[in-house]
């Protein structure tokens, strides 16, 4: 179903990742979605910039689980401005993306399309660096293809 929603809408995530990424200026920005589009589905991160290795592609998280399944399944924004102060060693393991990309501090966002979230987007810092200024209220605004940072609000 997922792949189905993505391919009918033909978009470059890879490019659109870069952009947001370089523009915005964080150190990496990841998009984690459902394997098959079910939110039974186990979620992988799909696309990544500026990672420092390929251990992402390696991390399959349950629904519900690690920092895309908790974005995914409550479809609200977390942000940790230092991961050190903020989460405890029990939090990081169970956030393996934050560990294998060393991030200090993030934003992750919701991906909503047709009024259900169907993935994460994850922008983060190292290196103790703070998240950029206005990163927290961060809009996605058709910067990755029809998906959306929140549920459409019809009148």
């Amino acid at each position: 179903m997922l792949n189905s929603v993505i391919a009918s809408d033909y978009f470059d995530y890879q490019d659109a990742l870069d952009e947001i990424r370089e523009t915005e200026k964080f150190d990496f920005a990841a998009i984690a979605l459902p394997e098959d589009g079910l939110h039974s589905a186990v979620i992988k991160w799909k696309y990544a910039s500026g990672n420092i290795n390929y251990r992402y592609r390696m991390i399959v998280l349950r629904p519900g689980k690690g920092l895309a399944g908790l974005v995914i399944r409550t479809g609200s924004r977390k942000i940790v401005e230092d991961v050190d102060a903020e989460l405890s060693q029990n939090d990081k393991l169970g956030y393996p993306i934050v560990l294998s990309e060393a991030l200090t501090a993030m934003v992750a966002i919701p991906l909503w399309k047709n009024n259900r979230v169907y993935g994460a987007l994850l922008l983060g810092q190292r290196e103790g660096r703070p998240l950029p200024e206005g990163s927290t209220t961060f809009r996605i605004n058709q910067r990755l293809g029809s998906f959306t940072d929140e549920i459409n609000k019809q009148p």
